[in-house]
């Protein structure tokens, strides 16, 4: 397996930080639906609230570092040929798809870091470092990026949805093999 990328197939790198940003964000959604559904006083699996706040924003800057390296790798290295059988529709399609997924990696992270910096939340890195507000508390900046967030979560949920719609239907319906282009420690054909 090569880590690059060739004209064929989707090399090792190009795989982890695909399924690495997908891990983060489906974790991500995860413990936002836990964290906004409990209150101060009560506990989840033995967490807080405020652990799994400190948690949910120390993940997404870490995620945000993530998808900083996919996109220079995405760069750095040339993506193999379309898969055989993709109508120029089809391309287009997945092409727009991409593009709004990669717009909503890194407005997530980071409506998130201004909604809590400039909301006047703070970050506590894994409940342990105080990053420093270099935002200041300005509320309505608060409520734009809070709303950001709001709404680039939900754009992301779509956008995957209809990722692996196509993916779906090129593997299960055309019968292509196309989930193989991607999936890890598999060779498409």
């Amino acid at each position: 397996m090569n880590l690059k990328n060739s004209s064929t197939r989707y090399g090792v790198c190009t795989k982890f930080f695909h399924w690495l940003v997908f891990i983060g964000f489906v974790m991500q959604y995860f413990v936002a639906a836990i964290m906004l559904r409990i209150k101060d006083a009560e506990t989840f699996w033995g967490f807080t609230q405020g652990v799994f706040y400190d948690w949910h924003k120390s993940v997404g800057l870490i995620i945000f570092g993530i998808v900083i390296f996919r996109y220079l790798w995405r760069h750095f290295a040339s993506l193999p040929d379309w898969a055989p059988g993709l109508s120029d529709g089809e391309k287009k399609y997945l092409h727009w798809v991409e593009r709004i997924l990669y717009i909503c990696m890194f407005a997530m992270p980071v409506s998130g870091y201004i909604f809590v910096m400039a909301g006047d939340y703070g970050v506590l890195f894994f409940g342990k470092f105080p990053l420093p507000n270099p935002i200041g508390k300005i509320e309505w900046l608060a409520t734009v990026a809070d709303y950001t967030h709001i709404v680039t979560a939900l754009a992301i949920a779509l956008a995957f949805f209809a990722h692996m719609g196509m993916v779906c239907k090129r593997h299960f319906i055309h019968r292509d093999g196309y989930l193989w282009r991607m999936l890890p420690f598999t060779h498409q054909k």
